[in-house]
């Protein structure tokens, strides 16, 4: 397919092309009012013969600063585009600095969830194309199209495409979750939430690191970074790279080699250019790749555990795709960001991004070594140009502004291929199909947030977001002639039943012409929060928040037939919330408790057929719940942690669900009442670490642990069947779908021990991730024509060793 180039607006873009670096300085907790709080973050008024600022630590040096002390480590977060503790931010957030990630395991985007109470992950695709979900909303759609629910920046660039949002965790200051709708500032497709990661910046100080990994299952890893000053006070620098290779846990007995394992790499490069008093420019340059060899696990559900061809999977660690199941991303961009300080405390920003991504996946659907091999391979690639102008007024003042404006263009090419599928032959293995579609995106917004200090100890914040976007698609989808030596070539047509151009859209089951959706839509919405805040002490305060987000509409293109291509409209959340945060034992304690109810409308809803995917508006849902965290430092060398979440997440109105068609015979299900899919009742963290001083440095251990209560993969998979067919009918086939398609409860721990040198330059760490060995999965899909299920089975027990050296 060709693409419309997008060149022609990276002119009017590079126009605007000034950005923001921000400064990271914490507040102290025990000022009263949010002004004199401001004051220690907000930039000082610019004079001839004022001094250029000192660089601020980042957090990871915060956070040995706070050991040495005993307090907590404080983390200033940025998602709400100022500078402001996490623990005066009166909304429900997860802030991990880079060091706490480290210690923990987590690498990359899929890990994280291990960290973050009520934060799931799940991917049919390894960590090259994670998806994610926050209080039960997320999404079910794997296509190259998708929108996520979860919205994902990188250094406040907005991560607009799916398959870009697999970052690597290396050389990272620190990582915001936020809670809720985040629509006001961070815009659409934010209705569950945003996960923001803010890598280290060139600081005026040389420093780096090494960090060499081994592991069993053939982990082998390098990390390292190094930045500082090329002209002093005027022009820094900093570069990171991470390679990281494991063959993995499982073995394919058919291909004779490990499964389950990955090789990707990434590297950045960021220079930060100072030429002038209050005026900064930092330009950021990325490039990485992932490849990952998924393993699929089969469930056969005829007798003896055997599917329609007769092959039962033995071994959980042994299985037996012989068709490919490699996934791939490829990630790229670069972005400018400036900021300028006014004299009178006002400053003007401007974010520019562009960024590319291309992933490619191979599936062994009935993964088995059958004859018959039920293949597919989706991918797509995405180039995404963005640019924010943003101004922020003094944030010592008692009315305080923050506003801009937001263009982005997305250029997506969503396509898949099933050679053994083909619409217009009810024989699996005798034709394929496959499809192409380009999606043109195109999103203008305004948005504004001001914060009232009503009293010395009440403030109200309010903020609004207008957003147009328009949608537009083109593209074809065919049934083809398989060629057994080659059956990903669909040059060999046998009957073209979409194609945009030439308005055609047949049935391909009965030849007949039908009515295809509209091919552009303009989508015009507005977001809104407000939320008040009272101090009810220093270090306590209590507020409420409420906060209307949305999730684009968008088109189906993973499609199977030609109803599959159609048009859905956008889904909106409405969150009510309240929360306490309390800062407790100087400065040694924190506790947060936040309860929420969420009423949602027109939910997208997304349903994996037996092939192809479809979602529609079908759905109202709520969600009600809390979260409960904490964190405890009662002496200098002993951290605890803890975070408990609770939350009732169902369909309220779902009567005509449609679900793969020999569940219920190709009837509709009625879903009304059922929980939502990936939506488990409980999660909880807890972690404890222990310093022990030797003469020669220091020993650090350190467990945390995560529970995750049962919860299922696909919204129907718990549903009663009226009318299933007959393989499915006994209660006893019933009962191994429902238990097939979910994650039952689950426990599973980590161990870290670590001795540091007495300069703490020097690291060397031993680490047991899932002591327990639990067997855990991410995802399944029912190939219910070859009468099995498919799933993907997660980590087992492993161990390594790290050793890292800093400047």
């Amino acid at each position: 397919m060709v693409h419309t180039p997008i060149t022609h607006r990276i002119t009017f873009a590079l126009v605007l092309s000034t950005g923001t670096v921000y400064a990271a300085n914490a507040a102290p907790q025990s000022l009263p009012t949010s002004q004199q709080q401001a004051k220690a973050t907000a930039p000082k008024a610019a004079t001839k013969a004022a001094p250029r600022p000192v660089t601020p630590k980042p957090v990871a040096a915060q956070a040995s600063t706070h050991a040495t002390t005993g307090k907590l480590e404080e983390i200033t977060v940025r998602s709400n585009k100022r500078a402001q503790q996490a623990n005066a931010t009166p909304a429900s957030i997860v802030a991990l600095s880079g060091k706490t990630l480290q210690t923990t395991g987590v690498r990359d985007a899929l890990t994280l969830a291990r960290d973050v109470p009520g934060l799931m992950a799940e991917t049919t695709s390894g960590s090259a194309n994670p998806r994610y979900r926050l209080r039960g909303i997320g999404t079910n759609d794997f296509s190259a199209n998708m929108t996520t629910a979860v919205g994902v920046s990188e250094d406040d660039v907005f991560l607009d495409s799916g398959a870009s949002q697999g970052v690597p965790i290396y050389d990272l200051d620190h990582v915001e979750v936020f809670r809720g709708p985040q629509g006001t500032l961070q815009g659409k497709n934010t209705t569950a939430g945003m996960v923001s990661y803010y890598t280290k910046k060139p600081t005026n100080t040389l420093d780096g690191y090494v960090r060499g990994t081994a592991g069993n299952y053939g982990l082998w890893g390098e990390e390292g970074a190094l930045g500082g000053p090329i002209i002093k006070d005027r022009l820094m620098a900093r570069f990171a790279i991470v390679n990281r290779d494991y063959d993995g846990q499982y073995y394919n007995g058919t291909h004779k080699n490990p499964t389950g394992g990955y090789q990707y790499y990434d590297m950045r490069g960021q220079i930060l250019a100072e030429p002038v008093d209050n005026f900064s420019i930092l330009v950021k340059m990325h490039l990485g790749r992932n490849k990952t060899i998924v393993p699929i696990d089969h469930v056969g559900l005829l007798r003896g555990g055997t599917d329609a061809q007769g092959y039962a999977q033995t071994s959980t660690r042994n299985i037996q795709n012989n068709g490919r199941t490699d996934a791939t991303t490829r990630r790229s961009g670069l972005s400018v960001n400036a900021k300028y300080d006014f004299e009178n405390g006002w400053s003007l920003a401007n974010i520019f991004a562009l960024e590319w991504n291309h992933f490619n996946v191979f599936s062994d659907d009935d993964a088995s070594p059958a004859p018959v091999d039920y293949q597919e391979n989706i991918g797509g690639v995405a180039r995404v140009l963005s640019n924010e102008v943003r101004v922020v007024s003094p944030q010592n003042k008692k009315i305080r502004y923050v506003g801009g404006v937001y263009y982005m263009r997305n250029l997506t090419q969503s396509y898949s291929q099933q050679p053994l599928y083909s619409p217009i032959n009810s024989v699996f293995g005798t034709g394929g199909n496959a499809s192409d579609f380009n999606i043109n995106t195109q999103d203008a917004a305004v948005f504004s947030a001001l914060s009232f200090d009503l009293t010395p100890r009440l403030t109200l914040d309010i903020g609004g977001r207008f957003t147009s976007e328009t949608r537009s698609a083109n593209g074809e989808a065919w049934a083809y002639n398989t060629d057994p030596s080659n059956p990903y070539n669909t040059s060999n047509r046998a009957l073209t039943y979409i194609n945009t151009n030439t308005n055609t859209f047949i049935d391909p089951n009965t030849g007949q012409a039908m009515t295809g959706p509209p091919l552009s839509k303009t989508f015009n919405k507005d977001s809104e929060d407000a939320s008040l805040k009272y101090r009810i002490a220093p270090g306590i305060i209590a507020y409420l928040r409420y906060a209307r987000g949305f999730r684009t509409g968008n088109y189906n293109t993973y499609v199977a037939t030609t109803s599959d291509f159609s048009l859905y409209n956008p889904e909106e959340l409405t969150d009510y919330e309240g929360g306490v945060k309390a800062r407790l034992w100087g400065g040694k304690a924190q506790l947060n408790l936040s309860g929420f109810h969420y009423d949602y409308s027109n939910m997208q809803v997304t349903i994996l057929q037996n092939t192809g995917t479809h979602t529609t508006n079908a759905a109202q849902a709520v969600s009600n719940g809390f979260e409960f965290e904490g964190q405890v430092r009662p002496m200098q060398n002993l951290f605890g942690s803890f975070g408990v979440t609770y939350q009732d997440a169902h369909y309220t109105n779902f009567k005509n669900a449609s679900a793969p068609t020999p569940f219920n015979g190709g009837n509709p299900v009625d879903l009304s009442g059922q929980p939502l899919e990936r939506a488990p009742r409980v999660t909880a963290n807890f972690l404890l670490s222990y310093k022990i001083p030797v003469s020669f440095g220091d020993f650090t251990v350190q467990t945390d642990w995560r529970y995750t209560s049962r919860y299922r993969f696909q919204a129907w998979s718990d549903a009663h069947a009226t009318t299933p067919a007959a393989f499915l009918a006994s209660p006893q086939i019933q009962a191994l779908v429902r238990n097939a398609f979910s994650q039952k409860q689950v426990i599973t721990g980590n161990v870290r021990v670590a001795w540091h040198s007495v300069d703490e330059k020097t690291e060397v760490a031993f680490w047991l991730h899932n002591i327990t060995n639990q067997m855990t999965y991410t995802n399944a899909f029912g190939e219910f024509f070859n009468r099995n299920i498919s799933r993907y089975p997660g980590d087992l027990r492993a161990f390594g060793f790290e050793v890292m050296r800093s400047l």
